[in-house]
């Protein structure tokens, strides 16, 4: 189910805007038995709205800031989800080793290589990764990377939100930060 903003307890971390996290999960293309890892969890809400979608699935939420941890707990909480798993620390070391058809990559902190190269380890064939970046230096070092892995059909989205604020008698939009989306599929070609 869709969740919106409002919806999640918000602290004073950066969360990932309900649209921007609809087209991102679309992207993932969730099975109800998906096995979902989110690296970079933030708040949580990609994994937790992620959750949703896969009854007989489960997210591992991977994020290493101890300030992010309390606001993730909260929210899982808050929608008694019973398939979510909050890991505390650096992916990739602490990423589960175990086979997953789904991983988004929210933020890597330097370690966006290795924890690519995690997934095509331990990933299933046809298993497919999304990577919000934006910055364009992350989105360039990210098809630099997928690239030099022999991933083929990079698919690139560039979104940017606008929202409608009243000034006085008048209705302006206001611009959110553009978003650069990019998914690829995992298949027996990719190099490790």
């Amino acid at each position: 189910m869709h969740i919106y903003d409002k919806e999640f307890t918000q602290t004073e971390l950066p969360m990932t805007k309900q649209e921007v996290r609809a087209i991102s999960i679309a992207k993932l293309m969730l099975k109800p038995d998906s096995i979902l890892i989110d690296v970079g969890a933030g708040t949580g809400t990609i994994g937790i709205e992620a959750a949703t979608y896969m009854p007989q699935g489960k997210v591992y939420a991977i994020e290493k800031e101890e300030k992010g941890l309390d606001t993730i707990k909260l929210n899982a909480d808050k929608f008694e989800l019973k398939n979510f798993e909050l890991i505390h620390g650096k992916a990739p070391n602490v990423i589960p080793n175990i086979a997953y058809d789904r991983m988004f990559i929210g933020g890597s902190t330097g370690s966006l290589e290795d924890i690519i190269k995690h997934f095509l380890t331990y990933a299933k064939d046809g298993a497919i990764l999304v990577i919000n970046t934006i910055t364009l230096e992350t989105q360039h070092q990210s098809l630099e990377i997928l690239k030099r892995l022999d991933f083929k059909d990079i698919e690139v989205i560039s979104v940017t939100i606008g929202r409608a604020k009243k000034v006085g008698p008048y209705t302006m939009m206001f611009g959110e930060n553009p978003i650069h989306i990019i998914k690829v599929i995992k298949s027996s070609s990719n190099k490790n």
